[in-house]
């Protein structure tokens, strides 16, 4: 359900390298209008989904190419996929040791075959709540962190018009004063160093538990990356635009653009990608 009361158009996606399976599944689950996507083996699958970013994935796990384990795995270290309930079937691989693999490797839920269709629509719209609910929930976090990275805007630019207002009495009124002035110098610089990295310290670690596998994807993939790049993708990820984040950064808004331009050559990106949803799929 949406937030008029209206049913969503979910999308399944649904792996297993035999069709029949997946034509059955099919049969059950296309009467409650939900959009349904399949692929032959989990390489296909990891494609349609890191794609589509559908609500649920039902796999089997025993599949060519990439197996329903290995999909798993793989899905879940994808910062875009990690969030995907997945549904695990098998009519081989049911053992408790399984099950456990199954589990530690990320899967949501697991149905033995035969598949019985009354187990099969239950476990799919249970799973398809719990969708949901995690993206609303990080919809919540995001908007937390998007006015976490505002209020350092406004933080910044009040501390440095109070630092302006302490150079302009330092220079026109304690020129003289060497105590004095020394102790406003210090003060300056404390203030200075709180907010280059006190405030983006905060920031950082918050956005780093919301997105725990972000920066590391970040520099896993790409390993040439400065710390003002790293920073730069960050905020780029919460839509923030070159004029907000040139003033978190302390920089201009066309150095930032400069910057931009500079993270596309160094991500290979063409000119049709969007950096912006390119950053939200690592």
């Amino acid at each position: 359900m949406n937030g008029n009361g209206k049913m969503r158009n979910y999308k399944l996606l649904i792996a297993d390298d035999e069709s029949a399976i997946i034509e059955s599944i099919t049969n059950v689950l296309e009467k409650f209008n939900y959009e349904i996507l399949a692929a032959p083996n989990g390489q296909k699958a990891y494609n349609i989904a890191t794609k589509v970013l559908p609500d649920l994935i039902i796999t089997d796990w025993e599949m060519p190419v990439l197996n329903g384990v290995e999909l798993i795995r793989k899905l879940k270290n994808n910062e875009s996929t990690k969030g995907i309930p997945i549904i695990m079937i098998t009519g081989v691989m049911n053992t408790l040791d399984n099950l456990k693999i199954a589990f530690d490797a990320g899967a949501t839920d697991f149905i033995d075959k035969p598949i019985v269709p009354v187990e099969l629509v239950a476990r799919t719209r249970s799973m398809l709540m719990l969708a949901d609910y995690y993206k609303e929930a990080i919809k919540q976090k995001d908007w937390e962190l998007t006015l976490q990275a505002k209020n350092m805007l406004t933080n910044t630019e009040f501390n440095s018009k109070l630092l302006s207002k302490l150079e302009i009495l330092t220079k026109n009124h304690l020129e003289d004063n060497e105590s004095a002035k020394k102790i406003l110098n210090d003060i300056k610089f404390e203030l200075n160093l709180k907010i280059k990295t006190q405030a983006w310290e905060d920031f950082e670690n918050h956005f780093k538990s919301v997105h725990p596998l972000f920066m590391e994807n970040l520099i896993n993939n790409f390993p040439k990356l400065s710390s003002g790049e790293i920073k730069l993708c960050a905020l780029l990820r919460l839509n923030l635009n070159s004029k907000e984040i040139a003033s978190i950064l302390f920089q201009n808004p066309q150095s930032i653009d400069i910057a931009r331009y500079r993270l596309r050559k160094k991500m290979d990106l063409n000119r049709d990608d969007n950096l912006n949803s390119f950053l939200l799929s690592i």
